[in-house]
């Protein structure tokens, strides 16, 4: 397999991306998740839910895990690869350890790429390799044209990420300052949500700006400060 079809996952800082400052809100699948990093039960896992239920954090998560475990894997953004390279980039991967495909749902009804990996999922199931795949849509609701793709892909272990409310939220934005080592108060947390934004992409973002500030200033998430360094970033 050629390393070209690598994909590196520190596109931000990789606390993002860890395991153990994901917001589980389902402990069941808090518990299938630890078992398929431990390559017990499933060896194939499916994920989905709409934008912002943390699918492709959690995906990412799991990789970064595998890497950890000095496992070989590969994170796979079909969304961007459909646009820009060969279902060609496919061949191989069953000698790896993991392969996590995300935004599953960009290749229905893209022929090749359908084609591509019906094989490549029946070639991995066969090598051992574990597969990761992350949607927007249930294997059922998936536009594909390839029916035998879709039954394969309903062979997994299928677990829904609901949309976070905002109680989630909070949590979330807690659990990730705490991770780099800031100390976010409930109040700060629904500060936030309230006058900036209620969408987790764009919290994740400020946390980033609001880091990058605490550690410049010396200063901790007050809400006057927090206000300040928003208000800065915006003029």
């Amino acid at each position: 397999m050629s390393t070209a079809t690598q994909i590196p996952l520190h596109l931000t800082p990789p606390e993002l991306y860890q395991l153990n400052n994901f917001y589980f809100v389902q402990a069941e699948l808090h518990s299938a998740v630890m078992s398929f990093c431990q390559e017990k039960e499933p060896p194939f896992l499916f994920l989905w839910g709409d934008y912002g239920s943390g699918k492709t954090h959690l995906a990412l998560a799991i990789a970064e895990q595998a890497q950890i475990n000095h496992k070989k894997m590969l994170y796979l953004p079909l969304a961007d690869l459909v646009k820009t390279a060969s279902p060609a980039v496919l061949q191989g991967v069953e000698e790896l350890d993991l392969l996590c495909l995300d935004e599953f749902e960009a290749i229905a009804g893209v022929t090749e790429w359908e084609e591509a990996l019906f094989h490549c999922f029946n070639r991995s199931q066969q090598s051992g390799c574990q597969l990761l795949v992350a949607s927007r849509d249930n294997p059922v609701a998936l536009k594909l044209t390839l029916a035998d793709l879709r039954s394969r892909m309903a062979t997994g272990l299928i677990y829904q990420l609901d949309t976070l409310n905002d109680n989630a939220k909070e949590k979330v934005m807690m659990v990730q300052s705490q991770a780099r080592g800031l100390e976010m108060s409930n109040d700060v947390a629904q500060y936030l949500l309230r006058h900036h934004s209620r969408d987790i992409t764009i919290l994740m973002r400020m946390l980033q700006r609001l880091d990058k500030a605490s550690m410049a200033a010396q200063r901790r998430l007050t809400i006057p400060f927090v206000r300040q360094v928003l208000h800065d970033s915006q003029n």
